[in-house]
């Protein structure tokens, strides 16, 4: 590691630990942010992560009163953005809004990953949790989950799911509910979710699980048939289609987006930021945007973040294993 890079990761810990002689930790975060911050999204522009960051960061911009700028860095999985954050100076300029596959899945899927979860990163806070709903085709000829499953027992192997990508949180709620409800699928990873969305409709494949946003107008069309939400979706979305957990409670893998900072990145840096996004995301204006991308906002404390990735590392190990799945 050059000199340079070795004392950009080391400055704020000096600092933090009140070892530079005329700076304290407090000086430092009450000047932070003293430039423009760069947000990382592992994602491509238009993506519901994308799109959640435009929303929230700009508040946050506006309460501490600097610049927060959506850095698109899609690819691999997420890897790439998260590597790329995680390399970065720990002085709160650079953070990652991640999808929680990238912290809790990609470590077992892939066969080699750039970062670690825990040694890399400090969690800052949960932004949104996403509520999914579980469509299928209607020449399917089924109405309910009981009946969905019925046919998958009297047809195993034969019932085609699209997902967003292997290891992609559609993916992962399938496998899950495939165990707990003693079924076999077929699955057919597309690069999106859009893709299988249209792969649904035009009755590529039979059945997937997806964001409300995304499948509520052809519900609405009636192209695709509503049978199990998860999630916490507002009161409006979907009011007549029941919860899976009605059918099956240890069956919903509940996807979310969450903030991290550099490992390193001061204490009262995380806490200005983590204070900011509370803000933001209880503001009447970005609550009702979530709520229009069927989103519930859910800030946390960072202890509660690093918590719930630890949880998630644990289920997700298990998981993938069972799948059989390693990618490159």
């Amino acid at each position: 590691m050059d000199g340079k890079r070795s004392l950009s990761r080391t400055l704020p810990w000096l600092l933090a630990a009140g070892l530079l002689p005329g700076l304290h930790p407090a000086s430092f975060a009450q000047e932070y942010p003293a430039k423009t911050v760069r947000v990382v999204v592992a994602n491509a522009p238009g993506s519901l992560n994308d799109s959640v960051s435009r929303i929230v960061f700009s508040r946050v911009g506006e309460i501490l009163g600097q610049q927060f700028i959506v850095d698109n860095r899609p690819g691999a999985g997420g890897n790439i953005g998260a590597e790329a954050v995680a390399k970065s100076a720990p002085d709160g300029y650079t953070l990652i809004n991640a999808v929680n596959t990238i912290m809790v899945v990609n470590p077992f899927l892939y066969s080699k990953v750039g970062y670690d979860p825990q040694r890399d990163f400090d969690a800052v806070s949960m932004m949104v949790k996403i509520s999914e709903v579980l469509v299928v085709h209607p020449s399917l000829g089924v109405k309910t989950v009981p009946e969905f499953v019925a046919l998958a027992k009297a047809r195993p192997k034969q019932i085609v799911y699209a997902s967003g990508g292997n290891g992609h949180p559609t993916h992962l709620m399938m496998e899950l509910f495939q165990r707990k409800a003693g079924i076999t699928l077929v699955h057919v990873p597309y690069k999106g979710t859009s893709p299988g969305m249209q792969a649904l409709v035009s009755g590529e494949v039979a059945a997937f699980n997806i964001g409300i946003g995304l499948a509520r107008p052809h519900i609405t069309s009636g192209k695709v048939r509503a049978l199990a939400r998860t999630g916490f979706p507002s009161k409006d979305a979907l009011p007549d289609v029941p919860p899976l957990t009605a059918t099956y409670p240890d069956a919903e893998y509940i996807p979310w987006q969450g903030i991290f900072a550099p490992k390193g990145t001061p204490r009262d840096v995380v806490a200005r930021l983590n204070a900011a996004i509370a803000r933001a995301l209880a503001a009447p204006d970005v609550t009702t945007r979530l709520a229009a991308l069927d989103l519930t906002a859910a800030a946390t404390s960072p202890a509660e973040l690093d918590k719930a990735v630890r949880a998630e590392m644990d289920v997700n190990r298990g998981l993938v294993k069972s799948i059989g799945l390693k990618l490159d």
